[in-house]
């Protein structure tokens, strides 16, 4: 039987800082392409106001779903567990402030 050969890529703590910082990084990149002259602490209070930074943060998390499929792709399942984790806990995340 063949041994497979370990990637250093394919640890949990990959995918948990890719499954991290990609929402985050949308979220930035969504601001920066529709809001050119307010502040950014203002466009987060416009959009808590608004009720739509929930919104627009769970929009930013579905791309971990392409990530995911990417590590399973290249056979990093401990990367892609890792990405599901962050993936969970932006959901836990998302649940309390809806309580809030």
């Amino acid at each position: 039987m063949q041994r497979r050969r370990k990637n250093k890529l394919d640890t949990v703590g990959t995918g948990l800082l890719a499954g991290l910082a990609l929402p985050v990084l949308i979220f930035f990149i969504v601001y920066l392409v529709t809001e050119d002259e307010v502040s950014f602490a203002d466009y987060i209070s416009g959009m808590w106001q608004m009720h739509a930074l929930i919104k627009l943060s769970s929009l930013c998390v579905f791309a971990n779903v392409a990530v995911f499929w990417f590590f399973l792709k290249k056979k990093y399942e401990k990367a892609a567990r890792g990405v599901l984790g962050a993936t969970i806990l932006y959901a836990f995340l998302v649940l309390i402030s809806r309580a809030v």
